[in-house]
């Protein structure tokens, strides 16, 4: 599989998955919100935060639609004014990336249209995010191609032809470093729409990192995908569930980042390499849990050995059980008293 760089930091199957703590427009708009989050993603582990940079005019007409999750548990309200609301310009931007840099974890933000990425170039974003709404956005891929970034590609609302249409445009348009996740698009996602055997038709295809842009609710389903070879999972993000707006409800709390990174790096951990060998920590219990030939029952010179009389005990050390057919049917050279190791002096 090929590797991805970002930031130096490798994405590949040899390296820890890389996690995005996405905070998205959960900042509500609030540079000092923005700001938190930054600090609630550096303080659980997060590989990195990702934004979303985008111009509402640029990326919605005025025949845009208002998804039914958009209207949230705060009743109606106009989606293009309520858009506004979140955009942040460069030069906020620009402070994010900076705060980011100070306190040692990585920026990366999704582009929606030629403005923000130009944005995201000139501030120094180290990748772009493609959004599952921009899942065959090729105009925009022209761009980004010719800029030569490692690009994250989500894939909600897409059938696999769509991604092979939108992987072979990326790599047309000049894009080198790709992963791709899997995504389903609903806020929250329900369980039986996750699809997590996608990853694996993603690796065999494509042949690049995959991973997870997960929306749904609760932390067991980015631990599974761990568990099936994602290599980068993103999962939402906010300082609480109880603040207005229409993300915040399908999102984790800090507490609970925190406790997915934690659990991630431990699942990692058990994963392994793969290699079949007895481990440092087993390694004492090589005498007390395994067995050794002994004699279960007194035996007299001269009586032949069999499975009426001798058998596997604890501890180990001795003769191994394996050595069983090499001992049986010959005939014991000594007494033997009951529960004895049996040596090779005895036959």
């Amino acid at each position: 599989m090929k590797k991805q760089i970002i930031q130096g930091r490798e994405i590949s199957d040899q390296a820890p998955s890389f996690i995005i703590a996405e905070a998205g427009v959960n900042h509500n708009g609030s540079m000092n919100l923005a700001f938190k989050l930054i600090d609630e993603a550096k303080k659980a582990g997060a590989d990195c935060i990702k934004f979303q940079t985008f111009n509402t005019e640029m990326c919605e007409s005025k025949y845009a639609l208002k998804p039914e999750y958009f209207k949230g548990r705060d009743g109606e309200f106009n989606k293009k004014d309520f858009s506004k609301s979140l955009e942040f310009n460069k030069i906020q931007f620009k402070d994010l990336k900076q705060y980011c840099d100070e306190k040692g974890i990585m920026f990366l933000s999704m582009a929606a249209d030629y403005p923000s990425f130009e944005i995201l170039l000139d501030i120094g974003c180290p990748a772009i995010k493609i959004g599952s709404s921009d899942t065959l956005n090729f105009p925009l891929f022209k761009l980004m191609g010719e800029s030569k970034l490692p690009i994250i590609y989500s894939t909600g609302i897409s059938t696999l032809e769509n991604v092979r249409m939108g992987v072979d445009y990326l790599y047309n348009s000049g894009v080198e470093d790709l992963s791709i996740l899997q995504c389903t698009s609903q806020y929250p996602a329900p369980f039986k729409d996750i699809n997590l055997n996608v990853m694996n038709e993603y690796k065999k295809e494509f042949d690049v990192p995959v991973g997870l842009s997960d929306h749904s609710q609760g932390l067991h389903v980015p631990y599974a995908s761990i568990g099936m070879g994602a290599k980068i999972i993103e999962k939402h993000f906010t300082l609480s569930r109880n603040l207005p707006g229409v993300d915040h409800i399908a999102s984790i709390e800090p507490h609970e980042l925190k406790e997915m990174v934690l659990k991630i790096r431990e699942i990692e951990d058990a994963l392994g390499d793969g290699l079949k060998e007895i481990k440092e920590s087993e390694k004492e219990h090589l005498k007390t849990m395994r067995k050794s030939l002994f004699s279960l029952s007194s035996i007299k010179k001269g009586d032949i050995f069999s499975l009426k009389n001798i058998g596997s005990k604890r501890p180990g050390g001795g003769i191994l059980p394996i050595e069983i057919d090499s001992i049986l049917g010959k005939v014991a050279k000594v007494d033997i008293d009951e529960d004895e190791y049996i040596t090779k002096e005895m036959f």
